[in-house]
């Protein structure tokens, strides 16, 4: 069950937030519930669950956990309809405001047909336990703090240490307002498991802005200690006042990680962008020419997920690559440009035929295929 955008009203960022969640979500317990194992096992973690800001106080609808469970097991119920058996999952919720896990601890007791555990504390002094009980199986990690003081260090070594992927809300605004604060270094080189880390934020381009500093910071430390292959990330904006407000950050080790990320911000970006012009059409009071998911269409070829701009980005950074490392397999290419470029595996193809027919590129076809194949090497013309 989708999200309701009407529960979200003043907080429609968060709605896009739990919108794609549940969304990736669904693809990735989808994939790998059908997988060929005797009994595949899907674990979901809500490292900082909540719940803080719902209107649903009932059913907490409007929650990070209270999304997963609906999601997860409406995707069981189909496999199981089908005739999929053995299929197990497992729900691990930490919070450490005592008040909001005493309400997980009463989500999950009226709800015991699930395999729900509720860990009360800071998740970093939670992990050992945690990883102990999701050890075996796929686990899908959500952290979603309200803002960076984390200690890196200890969850990405919980992360490198279970067979998954993460998912991670980098609070933007906040890190943006307060980078720049002496008073903030020793937090934030928790938050990047680099006590240096101000040093080379400094050498970093002047004209960005600072949380695209942290981020990239971020990132550059999640790949130096292994935890994800590929790290693409989305930008999620305050509707109501058009700036960004969070970025989500996916760590996978799979490019059809990547892929399904992008295919998914495709979807999920034209909600908010039809979002944002029924919140301007409220508050304005003046009806656009155009309804909003019309709006939203536009809006989407010229900002979107595959606009013009971004396969032009995309174009020059693949070309870039394969000038650089000549034979370089389709599968990993693409994988490196949607990392970097919203972009998706078609567009990606349509690249490539495009610099191959313009002698730019080369590579052979397979047999009857109008595209390269993932192992298909690409070469320099």
């Amino acid at each position: 069950m989708l999200p309701k955008i009407e529960r979200y009203r003043g907080r429609e960022q968060s709605y896009i937030k739990h919108l794609f969640l549940n969304k990736y979500l669904e693809a990735a317990a989808f994939k790998l519930l059908q997988s060929r194992s005797t009994s595949p096992t899907f674990n979901f973690v809500d490292a900082f669950a909540g719940p803080w800001r719902v209107s649903d106080d009932d059913k907490f609808s409007d929650s990070s956990f209270s999304q997963a469970v609906r999601t997860l097991e409406a995707v069981r119920r189909v496999l199981s309809a089908m005739g999929r058996t053995g299929l197990q999952v497992r729900y691990r919720f930490c919070e450490r405001n005592p008040t909001s896990a005493d309400k997980l601890r009463q989500f999950a007791a009226n709800r015991r047909e699930f395999d729900i555990q509720v860990f009360q504390g800071l998740f970093e002094d939670n992990i050992d336990a945690i990883g102990s009980s999701c050890r075996d199986g796929f686990t899908f990690t959500f952290i979603d703090p309200t803002g960076w003081d984390i200690e890196s260090e200890r969850v990405f070594a919980f992360l490198k240490d279970l067979n998954g992927e993460f998912l991670f809300n980098f609070m933007a605004e906040e890190v943006n307002r307060h980078a720049g604060w002496d008073v903030v270094e020793e937090s934030f080189g928790r938050f990047l498991a680099d006590p240096g880390w101000a040093e080379k934020f400094l050498d970093l381009p002047e004209d960005w802005s600072n949380e695209t500093k942290i981020l990239v910071l971020l990132k550059r430390k999640m790949k130096e200690v292994e935890i994800a292959n590929y790290l693409p990330d989305m930008t999620i904006l305050r509707p109501r006042e058009n700036r960004t407000k969070m970025r989500l950050l996916l760590g996978t080790n799979n490019v059809l990680g990547a892929e399904v990320f992008r295919t998914i911000q495709r979807k999920v970006e034209r909600e908010a962008m039809s979002a944002r012009q029924r919140i301007s059409i409220e508050e304005s009071g003046q009806p656009f020419l155009f309804p909003s998911n019309q709006l939203a269409e536009f809006e989407s070829e010229r900002d979107g997920v595959g606009c013009r701009k971004y396969m032009d980005r995309a174009a020059d950074l693949l070309h870039s690559i394969v000038v650089d490392r000549p034979g370089i397999q389709f599968r990993p290419l693409s994988g490196e440009v949607m990392e970097e470029v919203p972009v998706r595996t078609t567009d990606l193809n349509r690249i490539a035929m495009n610099f191959r027919r313009a002698g730019q590129l080369g590579f052979d076809l397979p047999p009857r295929k109008r595209t390269p194949a993932p192992t298909t090497p690409i070469w320099p013309a």
